[in-house]
């Protein structure tokens, strides 16, 4: 095993945290399971409700949910990684030593994912829930599991590069907060602007026959990719799902590259 993969994930499963968040995450995520319950059984009522409508809005406010705890919890653990060894003067001995660049960037990138992970496995089973009640398969589970999985390791490398950059673990989780805001809030500001002005130019047609460039700030937002892997399994939004994959898959390598360059260079700041 990687030495700074077991560093890291002895460190992090002997602090209080390590027991603290799981137990809170679970917390938040049973009490949307109850919100949700009664929130459609008091809509539609006891008489005329139907197992798959609760199974189907279980689920998707559990999806929601699970996505903005994680984006809230990445930027903690992947954010000051490496601002932490800065902040102890550590870096310097781990650039001397026989890691190399990417061994040490694989070291924090999977200690920070596999406890995120970790969260991620505990949730399975109350999303599992919403099964039992139908509308939703397994195969929808598989995909929703996957496209987190997928926004969570991009968000990590985000963290990990500006860990790399800054010399403060608050810059750099303050930055990292930044770019999700940017992902998940900037993104549809800027998609409902510019279909507010195509609308407005191109009345009457469809949403069909809208040009597909509008739809580039949506690639970019983890609730619009989230939203399209509902639809992956019935090949409703399946040429959707892929693009955004494309993209998220893109980003992910390019911040890796820049953070293997910028771990590089970090012995100049000593």
């Amino acid at each position: 095993m990687n030495p700074m993969v077991r560093k890291e994930l002895n460190l992090r499963m002997r602090e209080r945290r390590g027991w603290i968040l799981p137990t809170l995450y679970l917390t938040v995520m049973g009490a949307t399971v109850a919100f949700a319950y009664y929130a459609v059984t008091s809509e539609v009522g006891r008489e005329g409700i139907q197992g798959a409508t609760v199974g189907a809005t279980t689920f998707l406010t559990l999806s929601y949910a699970q996505l903005s705890l994680l984006l809230l919890l990445v930027p903690v653990f992947s954010a000051g990684a490496l601002t932490i060894e800065k902040e102890q003067r550590t870096l310097g001995g781990l650039i001397t030593s026989l890691l190399r660049p990417r061994e040490i960037w694989e070291g924090k990138f999977s200690s920070s994912l596999l406890f995120v992970g970790l969260l991620l496995c505990t949730g399975l089973p109350i999303m599992a829930l919403a099964l039992s009640f139908g509308g939703v398969g397994p195969i929808e589970l598989v995909f929703t599991v996957l496209t987190t999985l997928v926004i969570v390791a991009t968000v990590s490398t985000f963290g990990l590069y500006f860990s790399a950059t800054f010399r403060r673990s608050v810059h750099s989780t303050a930055v990292t907060y930044a770019a999700v805001i940017v992902l998940a809030v900037v993104t549809l500001v800027v998609f409902f602007l510019l279909y507010s002005q195509w609308t407005s130019g191109h009345r009457g047609l469809p949403d069909s026959e809208m040009p597909r460039y509008l739809r580039v700030p949506l690639y970019l937002n983890p609730y619009y990719f989230l939203t399209m892997g509902f639809g992956v399994a019935a090949n409703i939004s399946r040429s959707e799902w892929l693009i955004c994959l494309a993209v998220y898959v893109s980003i992910a390598v390019s911040f890796i590259a820049l953070t293997w360059r910028a771990i590089e260079n970090s012995g100049e700041q000593f």
